[in-house]
């Protein structure tokens, strides 16, 4: 079964970037791309998702308003914060709702690497009450293995 990657960004260009980058990984990943954090709250109540990866700034709703939401309405979700602002202020901010924080510009193999790290670590829990911990955490630990989702 496919990894659900749920991806959002205000930038359409940047959204572009990122289809370009993993579309070599289309036949492990089902990717959505959206450009904000009310289209990506529609996706979430239309399907769920493994893995939520969000800008930290957009106009409206910021990153981690919606990591927070997603946190609250589907605590199941691995969710990732990408962002060009690496101040101190900006990452205590996303300390709470995020498992982990990504600068950008974020290389290819470091954002690739993170997504199937996240996906293997769900992969392994597929006790619904272990899955609510984890979105509880403030960061996530690495598998030893991300055989599980890795699509080759």
């Amino acid at each position: 079964m496919k990894s659900k990657i749920l991806f959002v960004d205000d930038e359409p260009m940047v959204l572009q970037g990122l289809r370009r980058m993993l579309r070599s990984l289309a036949g492990g990943w089902d990717m959505t791309f959206v450009e904000s954090g009310a289209e990506a709250l529609e996706q979430l109540a239309a399907t769920p998702f493994d893995v939520v990866v969000t800008d930290m700034r957009m106009p409206v709703m910021k990153g981690a308003e919606l990591l927070e939401r997603v946190r609250t309405l589907h605590p199941r979700a691995i969710r990732l914060l990408l962002s060009g602002q690496s101040s101190e202020e900006t990452m205590l901010a996303s300390v709470g709702p995020a498992h982990q924080f990504l600068a950008k510009p974020c290389d290819a193999n470091r954002l690739k690497d993170t997504v199937r790290r996240a996906c293997a670590l769900r992969g392994l829990l597929d006790n619904v009450n272990l899955q609510r911990l984890l979105s509880q955490l403030g960061s996530l630990p690495s598998p030893i293995s991300t055989s599980n989702c890795s699509p080759n």
